[in-house]
């Protein structure tokens, strides 16, 4: 409790430095999009939030909301109380932070963890996006944040898997 409370100060100063591009959505569904400027913004309350393209300084996703990431520039992106991000594309030109029971996938391949370095030296990691094969490298803020990320294999390795999976029991199955 005194996490949210310090948080929420935190954002409500934070907000007033930056007053013209801050935002805060407590329900409903929204969007960022392309050749648009976004500054401080918070999602809270079951909001499901879509970027798909836009210049934003910074989002704070609280309270179980839902984020789907395909395309934009963003410095950093917090991720806390049961929020879920789904990262398939875009650029975090400082890093991704998440805590409590957040999480965060990554529809990626080509990952590479290096648990130094960055910013902040908590890590960072880097590979290639599933849907745009584009590079991507952002800094995690805080250790904490590689035990919330997942990463989310591309359909056709799925699939092989379980073809494979499927023949080894087919073939256990006739030995016995």
């Amino acid at each position: 409790m005194k996490t949210k409370i310090k948080t929420v100060i935190i954002m409500l100063i934070l907000f007033s430095a930056c007053p013209a591009g801050a935002v805060i959505w407590t329900e409903g569904y929204h969007q960022m999009v392309a050749g648009e400027n976004y500054g401080e913004s918070a999602i809270y309350n079951d909001v499901k939030l879509d970027i798909f393209g836009g210049d934003i300084l910074h989002v704070y996703a609280f309270n179980s909301t839902t984020t789907n990431w395909y395309e934009g520039q963003m410095y950093y992106f917090l991720a806390h109380d049961n929020s879920v991000v789904n990262i398939y594309g875009g650029g975090l030109l400082i890093g991704l932070g998440a805590g409590d029971n957040s999480q965060v996938n990554l529809y990626a391949y080509d990952i590479q963890y290096h648990l130094t370095g960055g910013h902040w030296d908590d890590g960072w990691i880097e590979g290639r996006y599933l849907v745009t094969n584009n590079y991507f490298a952002f800094d995690l803020w805080g250790q904490d944040t590689y035990s919330h990320i997942r990463t989310v294999p591309e359909p056709t390795t799925l699939f092989l898997l379980g073809l494979g999976g499927l023949l080894l029991r087919t073939i256990k199955n006739k030995r016995i």
